[in-house]
């Protein structure tokens, strides 16, 4: 019990995970609330709370698709002990690695501090994630692993806000315009089904939506209901990742478009990208190691 298991699954052909306790792995497929269940486009990635000592089980169910699928599975486990402080800290070190990954961009600070008030906000001086914010969102939300991704888009949002308002764009300081940029930006990640988990149970449970708005009486949330519908029908919207790319490919590390030049993605736009390479040839300095999409 307490225990973080985190899974990275790499799959040949559509095929489902779920992971289970051993009372619902008797009853597979008949399975009304497993602890986890996506299915796998080539890569996806999560992590699991335990909540109580048990023989836990990863499943693969390949019947809607063809009948024989590679499948490669890593998993990793750690004692509890972190501090929601802490994990919130862990995250936003991944996040400032991510970023710098993937775009060339003015640094800016990103860090957890204590406000005296349950805040995220951006502004000049970069990301401020207060502790109090932290809590109250393990208060309403109660799941580690959907409060980690609560914090994921919140800090991606504000991302958003600054990434976009350096890069001039238009609406850099619409609420709407941060959030497709999360979306977007955690879909590129590999994140689409965990990201679609989260919005999902929020559009359930409008009353810990509400209860965070309320935290922000003058500020806009970011996951208020209005957007936790938006969100689920932005994941739905099959060119919505590719529309994004006129505004990230001009800024993304010339590691990652030569990575995508030569294996692109679903959403790549190939032109683009060889347009971009075409241009920065024999300019920029040396490469920066790119992140595995």
């Amino acid at each position: 019990k307490g225990t973080l298991v985190a899974v990275e699954v790499e799959s040949g052909g559509d095929i489902v995970v779920a992971f289970v306790g051993s009372r619902d792995y008797r009853r597979f497929p008949n399975i009304p609330r497993p602890l986890f269940l996506g299915r796998v486009d080539k890569r996806l990635s999560f992590s699991i709370a335990i909540p109580a000592t048990d023989h836990y089980f990863l499943v693969f169910d390949n019947r809607s698709g063809p009948r024989t699928c590679g499948v490669k599975a890593t998993v990793g486990a750690t004692r509890a002990g972190t501090t929601p402080i802490e994990a919130a800290d862990k995250i936003l070190r991944q996040f400032e690695r991510q970023l710098h990954q993937l775009f060339v961009f003015d640094s800016f600070p990103v860090r957890v501090e204590r406000c005296g008030k349950p805040k995220a906000f951006a502004d000049t001086a970069g990301i401020v994630l207060c502790t109090e914010y932290i809590q109250h969102l393990y208060d309403a939300v109660g799941e580690r692993e959907k409060v980690v991704d609560t914090l994921s888009f919140t800090i991606f949002h504000k991302v958003g806000h600054i990434l976009l308002a350096q890069w001039k764009h238009p609406s850099f300081d619409k609420p709407e315009t941060a959030g497709e940029f999360a979306t977007v930006l955690l879909v590129m990640l590999n994140k689409k089904e965990r990201t679609r988990a989260m919005a999902d149970y929020f559009v359930a449970n409008p009353s810990a939506s509400r209860m965070l708005a309320k935290l922000f009486p003058k500020d806009y949330h970011p996951l208020c209901v209005g957007r936790t519908r938006d969100i689920v029908r932005w994941l739905k919207d099959p060119h919505l990742v590719r529309k994004w790319q006129k505004t990230f490919i001009p800024h993304m590390q010339t590691a990652l478009l030569e990575k995508l030049q030569q294996k692109p993605t679903e959403w790549t736009d190939l032109d683009l990208v060889n347009k971009e390479l075409a241009a920065r040839h024999g300019i920029l300095p040396k490469k920066t190691k790119g992140i595995d999409l």
